[in-house]
Formats: C-alpha cells, structure tokens, sequence
C-alpha cells in the first residue's frame, strides 16, 4: 500500500533553510534541495495545509545559546545565524508566505526553545512532514521528539541534507527509519495529489 497523507491533519515542517547553513551544505545546488522544496511548498500550499518555518539564530553576543555545545561554539566562532543578519534569513525559494507560522530556536531541537508544540496542538494535526538543513541534526531530533509526542512523521528525503555525506545517509537509512517513514519527494507529492 502506498503511502497515505490526510491534508487537514498534517503539517510541513521546514527547518533551518537559511542561507548560512545553506553556505555550510556541500553540494546542496547539486542535490536540488531547495527546488525540491519548493515543490513541495506549493503542493502543501495548494491543499491549503498548515507549514510551519523554523528558524535558527541567536543574539550577536549568543547569551541566548546552549553555552557548553560544541556546535554552537563552532558557529559563534564563524559568527554565523546572527537574528536579522542576511546569513539568518530564509532562502528565497523556501520563504514564507504571510499567512504561515515562522518559529525561532536557540538550539538544535525546535520543541525545547520554542512554542512548537503549542503550534501543533493549535493546528490540531496528527502527522509532521519534516524537511530541512541538517539531516543527522534538526531534522533526526524534531523526528524523534515528535515521534516521542505521537506524531506520526514523515521525512521527505530529498528535501534534506546534512553537512556532511555520510552523516545524511546514515541518518536517513540507519535512524530514522526506526523512528519515521522516510519517503521520497514524488511519493510525498502523489500522496498529497
């Protein structure tokens, strides 16, 4: 049986698209990340379903990160996702429309420094899609918190990348099978159609 997606029960979960980590994504053009999501955008948007971005950015004097995380130290030393700093923005072909819910974190996990979850009850969906920057990263641990709140959760594969490789294949074929359904972007697409 092919997979099955109710429009007024799930929302699309756009994560960390912004041009810093996009600058930090080797071969991201190549793997067409961002046109992919924009496909799927517009598919989402056309059946009127709930999207929610979310975004990563501190203050420029980072008081407000995980002070201890070793990744976040190597983006204060880069001086990167400063809040309203070019670097922090959405991508143009993953912006949100002024109808749709944009959410800033402060660190990796959209539920711990946000109203996520708030949102999402508010929403009243049972089922996440999950697409964004970095696979092994945001997109592993909004996964697995979500699947740990009962959503169902599905992970559009092309619409992820990671920093690394070997990080996002091993993330998408090792992890997060055990805690999500990891499907390909046409799928995704003739499910919603």
């Amino acid at each position: 049986m092919g997979l099955t997606i109710d429009p007024a029960r799930t929302a699309l979960l756009c994560l960390d698209l912004q041009h810093d980590n996009i600058v930090a994504t080797p071969g991201i053009e190549q793997k067409r990340i961002l046109e992919h999501t924009a496909r799927l955008l517009e598919s989402v948007r056309r059946r009127s379903m709930r999207v929610i971005h979310i975004t990563a950015s501190v203050r420029r004097d980072y008081l407000d990160m995980p002070r201890a995380s070793s990744l976040w130290m190597k983006l204060r030393e880069s001086k990167t996702l400063i809040v309203g700093s070019p670097g922090a923005e959405i991508h143009p072909l993953a912006a949100p429309r002024g109808d749709e819910l944009v959410i800033n974190k402060t660190c990796v996990d959209p539920f711990l420094t946000t109203n996520l979850g708030q949102a999402l009850i508010n929403f009243d969906v049972n089922t996440v899609l999950v697409a964004g920057l970095w696979t092994n990263f945001v997109v592993e641990a909004t996964a697995r918190h979500a699947a740990d709140m009962g959503y169902r959760v599905i992970v559009v594969s092309d619409c992820c990348a990671s920093n690394d490789e070997q990080n996002h294949e091993f993330a998408m074929t090792r992890i997060l099978p055990a805690i999500a359904t990891v499907a390909a972007l046409d799928d995704v697409l003739a499910a919603l159609a």
